[in-house]
């Protein structure tokens, strides 16, 4: 009798933790750490315009792109890489610098006269693009939430050394 009902507990206790391991591969299987990453490089960007600025000389005039204002690029791929380096692979950082996409979002801050934060970001996977996702958001004043822009672009992801890092990015303002 004894023993009977051991194997009921034993059995019980079996049938638990096989559930348990069910519903923890099943939530591993649903969750997309790539996609996660990704979303956090985004908001990263997206959310750099008052960082950028020490970096920016607002003084001086680039006159390569109306409304950009030079850089101490070397300031401000230290930012980037102290803030991003984990998460993009050298080669993006490189591509991010030299397409300007920091400064991009800092001159729409200074457009706007207010410091930018994005707000309902949304990352949808690309249909027959492996760790590919379109990315679109808003661009908010930080002090009134006021729409400033309207983004967009795609960020693609691949695994280096074991982590998710972004590979290429396009911003579209």
């Amino acid at each position: 009798m004894k023993s009977e009902s051991f194997r009921k507990q034993a059995l019980s206790l079996v049938l638990f933790f096989a559930a348990v391991a069910a519903v923890f591969a099943l939530t591993r299987l649903r969750s997309d750490p790539a996609k996660k990453q990704a979303e956090f490089v985004v908001q990263q960007l997206l959310s750099c315009s008052s960082a950028v600025e020490q970096a920016v000389d607002a003084a001086a005039s680039s006159g390569s792109e109306p409304g950009l204002a030079a850089a101490d690029t070397d300031g401000l791929y230290a930012f980037l890489q102290a803030q991003l380096g984990d998460a993009m692979t050298a080669d993006c950082l490189d591509k991010v610098m030299a397409n300007r996409l920091p400064t991009r979002i800092t001159a729409l801050a200074g457009q706007s006269g207010d410091k930018l934060v994005p707000a309902d970001l949304t990352l949808k996977k690309r249909a027959g693009a492996e760790n590919c996702y379109d990315f679109s958001a808003a661009l908010l004043t930080a002090t009134d939430s006021t729409a400033a822009a309207q983004v967009s672009g795609t960020i693609t992801m691949v695994k280096e050394d074991g982590r998710w890092k972004a590979s290429a990015i396009t911003l579209n303002l």
